[in-house]
């Protein structure tokens, strides 16, 4: 059987050292973050909730103000690096603590689950999941082991009945991953507004088990770049869909669009000068260039 998540539908909790609120197991929070100086004054901005999709629990984020800045709900699988300036706060592996990484030597399609939510307006909860290899961080300066990013942002009206939800990976590379890091919020990241909040349940990843991949090779992918205005084309006669994006270091996708395989296209980017990096996702049929804007 593939691998799924840890605790996938947070029915199990567990006490931590700080503070009354357990959290979800083989999930942390705040409390559980580095530096432990931080930790100890964070506030709670989870819980449990009897408001389940199925069993007895589900999963509740909600947005706090403290110190004059929005601490927005967050749980992740992985290990919170939490900083006064919300910009320098990161999620983070622990690769030598099981308690903070969750093995997956696997190349799921998707992540579903189960949502409410009750955003305050302007602002809305997010889900990032990243596939990658050995150590990472989110945000990311380098993304280069990254295998694979689902990313969703959840609507930013309220949302009274559980709503399914399905967000397809976009792989980077044909390689496996060793790790999945999955972050869950209830607010727009450093953006996040006071007093959203958010239900989440029953989270499951779905595979493929289809037959091995034609890659098609790198050679037939060719892009270029001039004053701002990208060149792609596929050399294969089939007239496949693709899908192209085109992503910062950080992961985060500045354009996307789709194509066909055999036809030449040309887009004009209004993004800063940077490395970027171009992606044609077929499926699970990946090619990817690096590309300088300038």
């Amino acid at each position: 059987a593939q691998t799924q998540l840890e605790n996938p539908g947070f029915e199990n909790w567990e006490p931590i050292a700080i503070g009354p609120v357990p959290e979800p197991v083989n999930w942390n929070s705040l409390r559980t973050a580095l530096p432990e100086s931080l930790a100890k004054v964070s506030p709670a901005v989870w819980d449990s909730s009897s408001d389940a999709h199925s069993g007895k629990y589900s999963l509740y984020l909600y947005n706090v103000s403290i110190f004059g800045i929005v601490a927005t709900g967050t749980i992740t699988n992985e290990r919170i690096f939490a900083d006064l300036d919300p910009n320098k706060g990161y999620v983070f592996t622990e690769v030598n603590n099981p308690e903070f990484n969750m093995p997956l030597p696997h190349r799921p399609d998707s992540i579903i689950g189960w949502f409410k939510c009750k955003p305050t307006p302007g602002d809305f909860g997010t889900i990032k999941v990243i596939l990658h290899t050995d150590s990472t961080s989110a945000p990311a300066s380098d993304s280069s082991n990254w295998v694979a990013l689902a990313y969703h942002e959840f609507p930013g009206d309220q949302v009274n009945t559980w709503t399914r939800f399905s967000v397809p990976f976009n792989y980077y590379t044909s390689g496996t991953p060793d790790y999945i890091m999955v972050i869950i919020t209830s607010g727009n990241g450093v953006n996040a507004l006071d007093g959203s909040e958010a239900w989440f349940d029953d989270l499951g990843l779905i595979y493929n088990d289809g037959t091995d991949i034609n890659e098609i090779t790198a050679n037939d992918f060719k892009v270029y770049v001039s004053h701002k205005t990208l060149t792609v084309f596929i050399d294969d006669n089939h007239k496949s869909n693709v899908r192209l994006q085109v992503l910062d270091l950080t992961g985060r996708p500045v354009y996307s669009s789709g194509i066909l395989t055999g036809t030449q296209r040309q887009f004009h980017l209004n993004v800063p000068e940077g490395i970027y990096i171009v992606v044609a996702n077929m499926g699970q049929k990946v090619l990817t260039r690096k590309v300088m804007i300038q």
